[in-house]
């Protein structure tokens, strides 16, 4: 049977870069479609959320492949709505970070991706699955709890104050925000059977993927389906010492700090007894305590062939 390709559109995704890029596409997708003997639909988000219904309605059509273009936040939603399907994840970056598409051999030029949704193939990727008090959903690429997921809230909250900018300017600003208002409560991690008493935790990731906050690389050595979580945190510094950590992140260096720490596994546990907030792939996860789960290989991605 011939490809049957949805694209997934979000127009406001990277203060509307998406938009714009998606203009740049729309008179390509006809011709590579044709190319490849497919068909192919295109839907457009209207609300948050949108996009997850969009992507469960195209599998429940019959669709091969869904293309979200927009940023991860598009992208976490697109996945929570194919994760259970046999429809695969096509990734066509547009966003403000765009840090999911980092870990994999995808193009990062959206012209190049959208060529790779037609003629890539298909394999599978590991999934986790977060539960707090206020949100039980999956995540494709990275759960956070600490001042890392108080960023990401300012950046989701300020908008378009900061997102004007782009990522490489809002994304740092929101970091440093962040590390001035945070406390680091101390936090009780468990891994499997380990049990962790960490004080003053700074940020912690539970990981699929290896890059957040756009192009900070905390698990270097993460495997997207290795059927392990990759699992980090770092505690116990000054604020002084935190921004040079922080600032060895695009390289994977931080990872070389005494006090942090990466172990892996496949059930997580964390706790601490003053709130503490939550990110999943970017966006508002609640607070703790949390439980976050792996499942193997539960979302098709398309890559490219050899």
């Amino acid at each position: 049977m011939p490809l049957r390709v949805c694209f997934v559109v979000n127009l406001i995704a990277g203060r509307g870069r998406s938009a714009r890029i998606w203009r740049r596409l729309e008179p390509l997708v006809p011709d590579l479609a044709a190319g490849q003997g497919a068909s192919y639909t295109v839907k457009f988000t209207e609300a948050p959320r949108h996009a997850e219904e969009l992507a469960r309605e195209a599998a429940g059509e019959g669709y091969d492949r869904v293309a979200a273009v927009g940023g991860d936040g598009t992208l976490n939603e697109v996945g929570n709505g194919l994760i259970g399907t046999d429809t695969a994840l096509a990734i066509i970056p547009a966003g403000t970070a765009n840090d999911i598409v980092r870990t994999y051999p995808i193009p990062n030029d959206p012209e190049g991706a959208t060529r790779l949704a037609f003629e890539g193939r298909v394999g599978k990727i590991d999934v986790g699955l977060a539960e707090t008090a206020q949100v039980r959903r999956y995540f494709i690429n990275m759960f956070g709890a600490g001042f890392d997921a108080e960023a990401a809230a300012l950046v989701n909250e300020l908008g378009p104050v900061v997102k004007r900018f782009g990522g490489s300017v809002a994304i740092p600003v929101c970091l440093v925000i962040a590390l001035i208002r945070y406390r680091g409560p101390d936090v009780t991690l468990k891994v499997d059977d380990q049990v962790l008493d960490i004080p003053k935790i700074i940020f912690s990731a539970v990981a699929i993927g290896r890059y957040i906050g756009n192009g900070m690389m905390l698990l270097p050595d993460a495997i997207p389906d290795d059927g392990l979580f990759d699992i980090m945190w770092a505690h116990d510094m000054g604020r002084l010492e935190i921004l040079r950590t922080v600032l060895k992140t695009p390289t994977g260096r931080h990872v070389e700090h005494p006090q942090v720490h990466v172990v892996r596994g496949k059930k997580v546990r964390l706790e601490s007894a003053t709130p503490l907030r939550c990110h999943l792939d970017g966006e508002a996860g609640g607070f703790l305590p949390a439980t976050i789960e792996l499942l193997p290989k539960a979302l098709g991605i398309v890559l490219p062939r050899g």
